[in-house]
């Protein structure tokens, strides 16, 4: 009898309409208060907004929110600090440290190589050296420069380097016209080979620059975007070349696997699974129970799909939102075929600026967060 009192009681309590309910959604729901007035015969001082809330046009979907999985720190570069990345001819040294830490320590690397620095400039990341002769060649003179940029990952910087050799007996009183290229590829690569070493024997990183906080200054190399009434994306201002290479990689690791691309139409045919994480770090004795280790049927189901047959599954009908795929040759025709994973879309923006979208194989829009969720597995991966 006190069980079922009990029990009938706690109806009551708990649930939607009890007492001790989920409040979490319930900031949905507010609305504003009009400001407080104040009586009569009392002045008043005008304040500003502190936390000032935008103006939204529409219906904004309301839905249950799903707390996301906090970013990992610098998953892309593992236990290495230092990196050398290379994409195509071009080599830059990725440092798993901010650029104000980075800073003092290239200051340091080149004193102690017995390099001169002819400009520093921190508010633009570039250092300078001054004109060298290598013994080896000594019909001409060189110089180099050092490009310090903000990382794709939080807390990560990038050094670029810029090697130019002109001919001993060539005026150089003028400022210098650097070439889109270096002028010698070993030159270059033997300053970040040497660069990169010294970085990653100095692992301290005590020291920091106040002036090279600057570094970047406000720009943002990666942003993933969640405008209001639209579907999210990821923003990317890197060059074209350099988008592509880094989201093929990022599609490649942790949960997602790559399976088409072609990159004239900018899409990439992907499978997802979060327990492809775990695989992939959990090595002891129960890690291949189940499903079998080291197999992914859902790997092996995508992978015998052509990417024509997966662009003929894209819906193409009015209501399916497919300006996305519009001008691309083969798309739409064929009936829902369930071809499973998704579609990563990249697209020029504004200014320059790479957008990647991700729907699924019949090229429609997925919940506002699935989008967000499959895009920060995508972010946190890009180097």
């Amino acid at each position: 009898m006190c069980a079922a009192v009990t029990a009938v009681s706690g109806c009551g309590i708990f649930g939607n309409d009890g007492y001790f309910r989920d409040r979490g959604d319930d900031y949905q729901m507010a609305d504003s208060l009009p400001p407080l007035q104040m009586p009569e015969g009392i002045s008043t001082k005008n304040q500003e907004e502190l936390y000032e809330v935008p103006q939204i046009s529409g219906e904004v979907e309301r839905g249950s929110f799903v707390v996301p999985r906090p970013q990992a720190l610098s998953v892309n570069v593992g236990l290495d600090r230092v990196k050398i990345q290379k994409l195509g001819n071009r080599r830059w040294v990725l440092v798993n440290q901010s650029p104000d830490e980075v800073w003092p320590q290239l200051h340091y690397f080149l004193r102690s190589s017995g390099l001169q620095l002819a400009l520093s400039d921190a508010g633009t990341g570039t250092m300078e050296t001054a004109w060298l002769t290598f013994g080896d060649n000594p019909e001409t003179k060189d110089r180099y420069r050092l490009q310090v940029e903000s990382g794709v990952q939080p807390d990560s910087t990038e050094i670029h380097v810029r090697h130019l050799a002109v001919p001993l007996n060539m005026p150089t009183d003028g400022p210098v016209e650097w070439p889109a290229q270096s002028s010698s590829p070993e030159r270059e690569g033997w300053m970040i080979d040497e660069m990169s070493n010294a970085l990653a024997v100095d692992s301290t990183g005590a020291a920091a620059s106040l002036v090279a906080q600057s570094i970047g200054g406000s720009k943002v190399k990666v942003q993933v975007m969640e405008p209001a009434g639209k579907e999210p994306y990821i923003a990317l201002d890197l060059a074209k070349n350099r988008a592509w290479a880094t989201v093929a990689h990022a599609l490649n690791t942790g949960g997602y696997r790559l399976h088409k691309e072609d990159s004239d139409i900018g899409i990439l045919y992907v499978t997802y699974d979060s327990e492809r994480e775990l695989s992939d770090e959990d090595e002891g004795w129960f890690s291949g129970w189940g499903s079998g280790k080291g197999e992914d049927k859902l790997a092996k189901s995508a992978d015998a799909f052509s990417l024509q047959q997966v662009l003929a599954n894209i819906d193409v009908s009015a209501q399916a939102e497919s300006a996305l795929f519009s001008d691309i040759q083969g798309v739409g025709g064929a009936p829902d075929s369930n071809i499973p994973g998704y579609l990563v879309v990249m697209r020029d923006g504004q200014d320059g600026v790479m957008e990647v979208r991700i729907r699924n194989t019949r090229g429609k829009p997925l919940s506002r967060a699935k989008t967000s969720e499959l895009l920060m597995a995508i972010r946190q991966n890009l180097i």
